[in-house]
């Protein structure tokens, strides 16, 4: 009998009971070199979500290839996780750790319309900056800039603008962390330019679903292109580095990393027929297989599981 049957026939039995917790199997696929081993889980889900749930069309299928080191997928919903690639492994977050910064920013209540004058001690070293120093903006325009073209520059002068010291508001964003039970996440700094922003790819999904029932982080994390004009007159217009949001993939917010020591990252919610999930791919190894990664990722989640 196959690993899939087993589980099927495991996930019927269960389901003919009348417990009021929910049982539901899950695999976790690990990977070391050459050696792949599949774990069988078990997810506990209260019984008053039950009918939500989703469950598995194929149970011979048991994934795709991808060339992520790290990777996994939940159900928004129920939070239950259906499918990781070495999803416990600590591995460096780049700019995925945005989501982050911005919750800790929302957190001190901004004034939207708030002006700040870009200034040297803004400037870090990652990317090309798309407000230039000298120039006088809208918070709300940071704002923008620093989750849709993930801008380092104007990530720090978000930052600047709640009045914290940027010590003040990394200790922030890893008490926040705390508060979640992100175990495995630590920050030392609120762009994600530093090798030590850490985490694991499931715990990036616990801070994207967090993070993405933001209406603020959300309604921007969505949007492939913003214009503005700063307040010192410099129109601009300016992309998301996120290049599935003109995919056939109907994506409701995401947010994309990289840095040598992460690799090429993505992390996304994504709209489906029946329910929504959000996937994560850490590591992957071009610019390119980071979106294929999570497009194929995600296709085959969405083809394979009902949720009806």
């Amino acid at each position: 009998m196959s690993l899939w049957s087993i589980i099927s026939t495991v996930v019927i039995a269960l389901g003919l009971t009348s417990s009021p917790v929910y049982h539901l199997p899950t695999i976790d696929f690990v990977e070391d070199g050459q050696n792949k081993q599949a774990i069988l889980n078990d997810h506990q889900v209260s019984n008053q979500n039950r009918t939500a749930l989703p469950h598995k069309l194929d149970n011979g299928s048991l994934g795709v290839k991808i060339t992520a080191q790290s990777a996994a997928v939940i159900d928004k919903d129920s939070g239950i996780v259906l499918w990781k690639k070495n999803a416990d492994q600590i591995r460096s977050i780049a700019s995925i750790t945005k989501l982050m910064t911005a919750i800790i920013f929302l957190e001190n209540k901004p004034d939207w319309n708030d002006s700040i004058v870009l200034e040297p001690r803004d400037e870090a070293n990652g990317g090309t900056p798309d407000i230039k120093r000298g120039e006088t903006v809208r918070v709300k325009d940071l704002f923008h800039t620093s989750l849709i073209a993930s801008d380092n520059n104007a990530t720090l002068a978000l930052v600047r603008s709640t009045g914290l010291t940027r010590d003040e508001f990394v200790k922030e964003m890893n008490k926040k962390a705390k508060s979640l039970g992100l175990e495995n996440t630590h920050f030392v700094g609120p762009t994600g330019l530093s090798d030590d922003n850490k985490s694991t790819a499931i715990e990036i999904l616990q801070l994207a679903k967090y993070a993405f029932e933001h209406e603020d982080i959300n309604a921007v994390a969505g949007l492939a292109e913003y214009n503005f004009t700063s307040l010192s007159g410099e129109s601009h217009r300016i992309f998301s580095t996120n290049q599935l949001l003109s995919s056939y993939l109907d994506i409701e917010a995401g947010k994309t990393g990289f840095i040598n020591a992460s690799g090429y990252c993505i992390v996304a919610e994504v709209k489906g027929e029946q329910a929504n999930v959000i996937t994560v791919v850490l590591g992957s190894e071009t610019n390119p297989d980071r979106f294929q990664d999570l497009k194929i990722l995600t296709g085959w989640i969405l083809e394979n599981f009902d949720w009806s």
